[in-house]
C-alpha cells in the first residue's frame, strides 16, 4: 500500500512541477483567450495560492484551476522565470522557503493574505515590509519575478503598468492616478477605525458625521495636512455618502476563481439559448464587470446581443 501512496505521491510532484515551469505561458494563454486582468501574479489570490505551494508542493497552481475551468490548454512558450534562465520550479520554491525560514518568518494571524484598505496587493505589501525593514516571504519575491517574467513573454503585448496594476481604467487613468483618488477615503477610513477603537469601552455612541466635523476642525487648528481635501460643513453630507459608497466596493472583493466561474457559466448560458461560441465570447468579454453577478452578467450580455442584431 505505501508503494502505491509513494507512487501517486511522486506522480503528482512530477504533474506539479510541469505545470510550475509553464505557469507564466498560462496565464498569458488566460489573458488572450479569457480576459482575465494581466496583474494575475500581482494579487493576494495568487500569492495565497502560491504560499499554499510552498508548504504542499503538490497544491493545484491557481493558474491551472482558471484554465481548467476555460478549457484552456496551454503551451510552454520558451524559458519562464528571466529570459536567461530555467524556469523556477519545485526545488528552486523549496530552497526560497528554507532560506526564508532561516532569517524571518510570517505572522500567522496575517494569513491567508486579503485586500486592506491601505495595502490593495502584494507590491504595496512588498514596499511596507521594505519600509518597515522586514525581510519579504518567498511569495512576494516571487509575485516580483512572475510580474517581470510575464512582461517579457509577453514580448511588447503587455505593458509593466498592465502586468503589476491591470488595465488603464476609462476616465480613472492608470494605477498611480485612480491611488490619489481613493487616497482621501482610505486615510479618512484608518482615522475612522482608531476613533471607534477608543470609544469602544466607554459610552460614548460614535457618530460619523460629528466625528468628520470634529476632525476637519483639529486638522485646521493644528494647521497640518488634512487627507480629506475639499470637505466642509456644507458638503459634509455628499462626502459621507461617497465614503459609504467606496467602503462597500471595497469591501466587495470577489476571487479570481468566483469571476472565472461567473463567466463560464454565462456563456453557458446563452450557449444554451442558441448563440455561436464565437459571439457569445466576445460579447461576455466585452460586457463582463468584476462587480456583477452572474445572472446580471447574462442580462447584461442578452442586451447587447440584441442591440446587435
Amino acid at each position: 500500500m505505501s508503494n502505491v501512496n509513494d507512487r501517486t505521491h511522486d506522480e503528482d510532484l512530477e504533474w506539479a512541477e510541469s505545470e510550475n515551469l509553464i505557469e507564466e505561458s498560462t496565464v498569458l494563454e488566460l489573458i488572450s483567450k479569457t480576459g482575465i486582468e494581466p496583474n494575475f501574479f500581482n494579487t493576494m489570490d495568487w500569492i495565497n495560492n502560491f504560499y499554499e505551494r510552498t508548504q504542499d508542493p503538490t497544491t493545484e497552481l491557481l493558474s491551472e484551476t482558471l484554465a481548467n475551468l476555460s478549457y484552456i490548454i496551454s503551451e510552454y512558450r520558451g524559458k519562464d522565470f528571466t529570459t536567461d534562465i530555467d524556469s523556477v520550479g519545485l526545488e528552486q520554491i523549496d530552497r526560497l522557503e528554507k532560506l526564508y525560514k532561516k532569517i524571518a518568518g510570517r505572522i500567522p494571524e496575517l494569513l491567508p493574505y486579503k485586500e486592506h484598505f491601505r495595502f490593495n496587493n502584494p507590491l504595496e505589501l512588498f514596499l511596507n515590509d521594505i519600509s518597515c525593514g522586514s525581510y519579504p516571504p518567498p511569495e512576494i519575491l516571487m509575485m516580483l519575478a512572475k510580474c517581470f517574467n510575464l512582461y517579457f513573454i509577453a514580448e511588447g503585448k503587455l505593458s509593466l503598468e498592465e502586468v503589476f496594476f491591470g488595465q488603464v481604467v476609462k476616465r480613472s487613468g492608470n494605477y498611480s492616478m485612480r491611488k490619489v483618488s481613493s487616497t482621501n477615503f482610505k486615510e479618512f477610513h484608518y482615522h475612522v477605525i482608531r476613533e471607534k477603537q477608543c470609544v469602544v469601552n466607554t459610552n460614548i455612541k460614535f457618530n460619523l458625521e460629528e466625528f468628520t466635523l470634529s476632525y476637519l476642525k483639529s486638522c485646521e487648528e493644528s494647521e497640518t495636512d488634512c487627507p480629506i481635501i475639499n470637505v466642509t460643513e456644507d458638503n459634509i453630507e455628499s462626502f459621507i455618502v461617497a465614503y459609504y459608497r467606496w467602503k462597500k466596493n471595497f469591501n466587495k472583493q470577489t476571487s479570481l476563481i468566483d469571476k472565472a466561474e461567473i463567466k463560464v457559466d454565462s456563456i453557458n448560458a446563452l450557449l444554451s439559448l442558441g448563440y455561436p461560441k464565437p459571439l457569445v465570447e466576445q460579447v461576455i468579454l466585452k460586457v463582463f464587470n468584476n462587480k456583477l453577478t452572474a445572472e446580471e452578467t447574462i442580462k447584461k450580455a442578452l442586451l447587447a446581443l440584441m442591440n446587435n442584431k
